[in-house]
């Protein structure tokens, strides 16, 4: 039976597209199929390696070429490929994610595991089974309108929920469980994993946490209010938020910062842990707290 990997790269950045047409080409020659994101196909003048999100998410492993918002991008593929099964009544588990980060400079790739002129390299070692999996977990929202569940949707970094008027505060009552937490007037909230703690969390004041600890952190967004500061749930349990019944709070539930989804007052937005998490490939690179320091340069004055 012949192998396959899917791929799916940046179209924005050349260096990912350069990366992406020398695997493909050494992938083949090495007898392994490569199936391509639609996108990337076509800006590679591929399109006859073009595959649909359940064939990419039927892949052995996925290549993800670019920064960290194109292995966000792969990681809603990989899910697919559970939420088909589980329509079919079937088990299956998410395929691992490679990342090389093809980012230029201001981009942190704090996701990715290795660079092009590594790539092949770690491909290599990813067909013979040479790595490690870093499971991560995945945070979930289902939106509830009217006592009605009208959507559900899930995220690797974070979910968050934010104005969608123009310089118009948000209001927000947060829950635990059954438990009244507070109600925030602020720009939005985000619900982010420990994996997202390094991304809008960090921008926004939030805490930094090692992707395996267990937990959800709920950080406001610009609060009206001088004594709220981020909380940390525990991963068994939920968070709600309630849009503001005020006609005039409007708000949006953007996903991992690439999907949204319109909310209107009254809505209650259920934020828990997802079921299946996201499963990356990780080799000898650096660790988190190496990647704080060298991506992030934590603690580090700026020069001029």
């Amino acid at each position: 039976m012949t192998r396959a990997v899917g791929l799916i790269a940046n179209t924005r950045r050349e260096s990912a597209l350069s990366c992406a047409r020398s695997l493909i080409e050494w992938l083949q020659a090495q007898g392994v199929a490569v199936r391509l994101h639609q996108e990337t196909a076509e800006r590679l003048g591929m399109g006859e390696l073009a595959s649909d999100i359940e064939a990419l998410a039927g892949t052995e492993f996925l290549i993800a070429l670019g920064g960290d918002g194109t292995l966000l991008a792969a990681s809603r593929v990989a899910a697919a490929r559970v939420s088909t099964a589980a329509a079919r009544g079937e088990a299956a588990a998410p395929p691992p994610i490679l990342g090389v980060h093809c980012g230029g400079p201001g981009s942190f790739g704090f996701l990715t595991e290795t660079i092009p002129s590594r790539a092949r390299d770690a491909v290599t070692a990813a067909l013979r089974g040479e790595y490690r999996l870093d499971e991560r977990m995945r945070v979930a929202a289902e939106v509830i309108r009217g006592g009605a569940r009208v959507a559900q949707v899930d995220a690797l970094n974070d979910l968050v929920i934010g104005k969608s008027d123009i310089a118009r505060m948000l209001k927000m009552r947060i829950f635990v469980g059954d438990t009244f937490i507070a109600t925030y007037a602020a720009d939005g909230i985000i619900v982010a994993t420990p994996t997202g703690s390094t991304a809008y969390n960090l921008a926004a004041s939030g805490p930094l946490v090692h992707p395996s600890v267990p937990l959800i952190i709920l950080t406001p967004i610009c609060p009206h209010t001088l004594n709220v500061r981020s909380l940390l749930i525990g991963a068994s349990e939920y968070a709600r938020v309630v849009i503001g019944d005020d006609s005039r709070s409007t708000a949006l539930l953007t996903v991992d910062g690439q999907v949204g989804l319109a909310l209107r007052a009254g809505d209650t937005v259920r934020c828990f842990r997802a079921p299946v998490g996201t499963r990356l490939m990780m080799f000898d690179g650096d660790s988190f707290y190496q990647k704080l320091q060298t991506r992030l340069r934590l603690g580090e004055r700026f020069s001029e």
